[in-house]
């Protein structure tokens, strides 16, 4: 069990290391305007459409 304990562990700190190391290095980009507008734009729309997927799934 500690085995699979220590190589969850390593598993999560090499992913999140990659995905630190993967934003810093497109950071510039991430904040230029135009960008910056398309990420609002897409994270806006997913979000309506999970809002609207939640409100029309029979319950």
């Amino acid at each position: 069990m500690t085995l699979l304990v220590l190589l969850h562990t390593a598993l999560t700190l090499s992913w999140l290391g990659g995905y630190v190391l993967l934003l810093s290095k497109a950071g510039p980009v991430l904040h230029k305007p135009r960008v910056h507008r398309a990420l609002g734009r897409t994270t806006g729309v997913v979000l309506i459409g999970f809002g609207l997927a939640l409100v029309t799934a029979s319950g």
